[in-house]
């Protein structure tokens, strides 16, 4: 179960990474930019793998009772205990299913007739708030929650972060310098 609940976890936020970085190379590469129309197609799959791995938690560890998504079970106590970090963990991985889900149920045309151009971008805007989220979230249980236990992921988790960060990084620098450019300053 527990595999399954991370390589969940992994390829939605690998999905989520792939469209940030579609965002950023398009702003350098103008290749790039035909590739931009996946990136909808991908914030989809994002959330239905971000979906299969909360309800793997749910269904497989804590069988559908919900506090136990906040407390963890001490064998020394031989109850369940508040676990302050685990709770905030898990609590930016709930805020963060309700933001795909607002940028999964938007990711339509009809959302943006409805909504109008400028708030339905407002909306998919925020993947940088559920990125961040995600990060947060993510970092916790990698290095935090067991931080004993071998985890193979913590440097690729690295280098993906920093990717995304860097790429976000360049593609900010390649606007401000079109921006200037389109100016004549």
């Amino acid at each position: 179960m527990h595999a399954w609940n991370r390589a969940f976890a992994d390829v939605s936020l690998l999905f989520l990474s792939v469209i940030l970085l579609l965002g950023s190379l398009s702003k350098v590469f103008k290749s790039v930019r035909k590739w931009l129309v996946w990136r909808r197609e991908l914030g989809i799959w994002t959330g239905v793998t971000a979906i299969v791995h909360v309800l793997i938690i749910l269904d497989g560890w804590v069988q559908w009772e919900l506090f136990q998504i906040f407390f963890v079970f001490s064998p020394f106590a031989g109850e369940w205990v508040l676990h302050p970090g685990f709770a905030l963990g898990n609590l930016l991985g709930i805020v963060a299913l309700v933001y795909v889900l607002i940028l999964m149920l938007t990711s339509n045309t009809r959302s943006k007739k409805i909504l109008g151009f400028k708030s339905w971008k407002y909306v998919q805007q925020t993947v940088h708030v559920l990125y961040h989220l995600v990060i947060l979230h993510t970092a916790y249980f990698i290095f935090i929650h067991n931080p004993n236990a071998a985890n193979w992921l913590q440097v690729p988790f690295i280098m993906t972060i920093t990717l995304v960060w860097l790429s976000s990084l360049i593609g900010f620098w390649f606007t401000v310098k079109e921006a200037k450019k389109s100016k004549g300053i």
